[in-house]
């Protein structure tokens, strides 16, 4: 039995590469606006907590929807941050009926005055090609772990 697979190319492969990698590099250089540049007008951005996670619940379900909205969701969550770090480990991309699904680990360290809230866990994106090239059309966020007090995101 023969089966069809769609590939990407090398290009689109390193398109959507750097989106992954240039929303993480704006998040960290604290330039919210420019994290719509990474979704369209129709996206959503969910999270998800492993059930043994404390609070976990707080952060779990749509965040928001829309590049200018999930912007300014994330902003609104980050800025009060003195400073984030976002290490991003293998990124693999599978090609769809619609575009690309990509899995990308990613380490994030949240930090707030003497405190600090860690997490690991796992990017799932579904890439679309647009007019404006290839943007996350819904991102999840599965967080499968961490370390430190929620507060420190949440403000409480």
């Amino acid at each position: 039995m023969t089966q069809n697979i769609k590939q990407i190319d090398a290009r689109d492969e390193a398109e959507i590469r750097s989106v992954i990698q240039r929303y993480s590099e704006a998040l960290d250089g604290r330039n919210f606006e420019r994290l719509a540049d990474a979704y369209t007008d129709t996206a959503t951005l969910e999270n998800t907590f492993e059930s043994y996670i404390p609070g976990g619940d707080a952060f779990t379900g749509v965040l928001a929807r829309g590049a200018n909205e999930i912007a300014k969701a994330v902003g609104n969550l980050m800025g009060p941050l003195d400073a984030t770090q976002h290490f991003l480990g293998a990124i693999l991309l599978d090609p769809t009926g619609d575009g690309v699904r990509t899995q990308t680990q990613v380490i994030a360290h949240h930090h707030r005055g003497g405190g600090f809230y860690h997490t690991g866990g796992t990017y799932i994106d579904d890439f679309v090609r647009t007019e404006n090239g290839w943007r996350t059309n819904r991102r999840l966020l599965h967080t499968s772990w961490t370390m430190g007090e929620p507060s420190v995101v949440t403000g409480d």
